[in-house]
């Protein structure tokens, strides 16, 4: 009887330190920028934090774009949101690709100019983070290839449950590769998210604002899209939490927080286009609510890759 229990607590005992390890995330946020990941899904997280669920969300640049924006700070203000939500910086990853370039990276290493970890201007040609889980391995080159062999090796630990992450329709460049970097990196796995939960955030006009003059308006929920797919998926959220986030970053507010065009998205909800998959041949095909919506990652996505070189 008492040795039963022991190898009870023993296999118990594993079984935490495996999850502690990593693996089986119930919620992954994919973000092209660091920001984008508190606009598409900041409710949805502090909802699974409090539900006592594991999040961890992964940023495919440093937002320093050219010269121009300061990736350390950017990287310090997803850090500072994201603890405030619940997320630890243990749970947050930086892949260090340059922002504004996701669509020109191809086969062949990209050189492009950005501010490094020191804080000067100058070129590079491969990834640096400073903030986050560190990557184990040398910084690897700024290719389409290495991209995603580093979103394939994020999603084979931590095998995520629900995965948010911006849509293959959102005008943004960075944005929409975003997607197809994602399906590249999960076509080469064997197990599929249970849903993934797609969003956008560039849409034409002032979009989720309805007037221009006057972005906030936490009360309203989020507007259909302007000549888009529509949303199938709407999870209500404390709007006054989010906007507090949001305005946790400082560097990319133009003016008060309150009448900037990022506080549109403290909202009375999140809106979401869900897909689930099939397995077909070498690719995981998308099933989805809506039949009439297009698979946009082969009809756009690899398009826009195509021209881009790789």
């Amino acid at each position: 009887m008492r040795w039963s229990l022991i190898v009870t607590l023993l296999a118990l005992s594993c079984g935490v330190r495996s999850r502690a390890r990593g693996g089986d995330i119930d919620v992954l946020v994919i973000a092209p920028h660091p920001d984008d990941e508190v606009l598409m899904a900041g409710g949805v997280m502090a909802q699974a934090v409090r539900r006592g669920e594991r999040v961890a969300v992964v940023l495919l640049t440093n937002g320093d774009l050219s010269c121009q924006r300061d990736g350390s700070v950017r990287q310090a203000e997803t850090i500072d949101a994201l603890a405030d939500i619940g997320v630890s910086e243990e749970n947050v990853r930086f892949l260090g690709y340059p922002d504004g370039h996701l669509g020109s990276l191809s086969k062949t290493p990209l050189e492009v100019e950005r501010l490094g970890p020191d804080g000067r201007c100058g070129r590079a040609t491969t990834t640096w983070a400073t903030r986050g889980k560190p990557r184990t391995g040398a910084a690897p080159p700024l290719t389409s290839t290495s991209l995603t062999d580093d979103l394939t090796a994020v999603l084979a630990e931590l095998r995520p449950r629900d995965v948010y992450v911006t849509h293959g329709v959102d005008l943004h460049h960075d944005h929409a590769m975003t997607y197809v970097f994602f399906r590249r990196a999960l076509d080469r796995l064997d197990v599929a998210p249970r849903r993934v939960h797609r969003s956008v955030i560039h849409a034409r006009g002032c979009w989720p604002a309805v007037d221009c003059e006057r972005p906030l308006q936490p009360d309203d929920p989020t507007p259909p899209l302007p000549n888009g797919p529509v949303p199938d998926e709407r999870v209500a959220i404390d709007a006054e939490r989010k906007l507090s986030w949001i305005g946790r970053y400082r560097s990319q507010l133009d003016g008060p927080l309150e009448q900037d065009w990022l506080a549109s998205f403290a909202r009375e909800d999140e809106v979401f286009f869900t897909e689930t998959y099939v397995r077909a041949g070498t690719r995981w095909a998308s099933r989805r609510p809506d039949t009439r919506e297009k698979d946009v990652v082969f009809e756009e996505g690899f398009a826009g890759a195509r021209t881009s070189g790789k």
